[in-house]
């Protein structure tokens, strides 16, 4: 211990000493040296550490992002074929259709249904006043949007379909901290003839005691019932959403879908309403005919007198009256065939573009299949759009 002591004291004296005669001019140079040696290689962990800092933000990472639920979708599918391929040959076709069924909703309300895409606020994502900045929010609402599609919609995508985005819409209500974890909840808030309304809502869970945060309520009367726009399109898509001479209550409508609180308790940080379009190609196909073929309906109606009780939602084991159809359009009703061959899939893309306006009217069974209490709650949605595009269309005319 003393001899170490001892070392140290003398090397300290050396230093002082070998300071002591040098000049400040050889001081400053000496400083100067050491300060420019030592610059490049911090200069390097710094680089480093930003540049993986920003690893969300690299070339083709939105798109990694975007498309993940198609590569997790097609992992699926080749684990499922590796697991069956000892089976016979029949067994795997069977196996593949009813995996490939597997995929729709049957049963499901398109507006209850809700995905979740769990995200965080990195420092790529932040502004200067470190908080989510605005342009990131559409950047992340691309992936969560997709997710939700592909969710809702396997087999329009199987037959070769698409989604365009027409619009986006943003309410920034609360700001999201850097670092903070964030939700984007994804859920069909109505439709009309042509145009699928989505809304994202960005929700953080609350923090500190552990008390639910509640959006204030608002005093306003719930907006009045739209009349019913025509979904009858005999000889083309009517494009147009009237609803009659009513004027909508817009407070009550935004109140609506602002204070409606999270199951949860998680505190809503802002509101996206985005509007998308379903195309074969360039055609533009119904939002219901997509949503209908995979398995989205009402309710079954109550049971007549005498009869057996009706089941509660429609489901695999008590299948809505249109599945038949569709399993014939889909090709899953011929149990001797693979996964749709290309011919089938090729039937039910040209269904898509054209088949379905030879339908007469009274017959098309996929807006029966959403009717009912479906029915309903798309009316009261699409209220809420017409406001809102008619806001946005009256701000072009300024």
């Amino acid at each position: 211990m003393n001899r170490r002591l001892a070392y140290r004291t003398s090397s300290m004296q050396a230093l002082l000493q070998t300071f002591s005669s040098m000049s400040t001019r050889g001081i400053a140079s000496l400083l100067t040296t050491r300060t420019l040696q030592v610059i490049p290689t911090l200069a390097k962990y710094i680089f480093v550490l930003l540049f993986l800092l920003q690893i969300r933000s690299w070339p083709f990472a939105w798109h990694y992002r975007v498309w993940h639920p198609v590569f997790v979708l097609r992992g699926r599918f080749l684990r499922h074929r590796l697991a069956n391929l000892v089976r016979s040959l029949a067994s795997r076709k069977q196996k593949n259709l009813e995996w490939l069924e597997g995929l729709s909703k049957v049963g499901a309300n398109p507006i209850d249904f809700q995905i979740s895409y769990k995200n965080w606020a990195g420092p790529d994502d932040c502004d200067f006043n470190f908080h989510l900045s605005n342009s990131s929010y559409p950047k992340h609402l691309d992936a969560a949007r997709f997710t939700h599609a592909i969710e809702c919609c396997p087999t329009f995508f199987r037959a070769g379909g698409w989604m365009g985005l027409g619009a986006t819409h943003f309410s920034f209500l609360r700001e999201i901290p850097i670092f903070s974890k964030y939700e984007i909840r994804i859920n069909i808030l109505s439709w009309d003839n042509k145009w699928v309304f989505v809304v994202g809502r960005f929700v953080t869970k609350p923090k500190g005691n552990g008390k639910k945060a509640q959006i204030k309520s608002s005093e306003t009367p719930a907006p009045d019932a739209a009349r019913n726009p025509s979904l009858h399109t005999a000889n083309g898509i009517n494009t147009g959403t009237n609803t009659g001479t009513s004027t909508p209550n817009v407070k009550a409508i935004a109140a609506q879908l602002l204070e409606r609180p999270e199951p949860d308790g998680a505190v809503l940080n802002c509101l996206s309403v985005s509007e998308l379009v379903c195309k074969i190609g360039r055609i533009t196909v119904p939002p219901s005919l997509v949503l209908a073929m995979d398995g989205f309906c009402h309710t079954p109606p109550p049971a007549k007198e005498g009869d057996a009780p009706a089941p509660a939602a429609y489901s695999r084991a008590h299948l809505p009256p249109h599945w038949e159809r569709v399993r014939a359009l889909r090709g899953d009703a011929h149990p001797n065939t693979d996964a749709p061959s290309k011919a089938t899939m090729k039937a039910l893309r040209e269904f898509y573009a054209h088949g379905w306006r030879e339908v007469p009217e009274d017959e098309r069974w996929w807006e029966h299949a959403l009717g009912r209490e479906v029915e309903e709650r798309r009316l009261q949605g699409l209220a809420a759009m017409q406001a809102l595009r008619k806001g946005m269309e009256e701000a072009r005319t300024l």
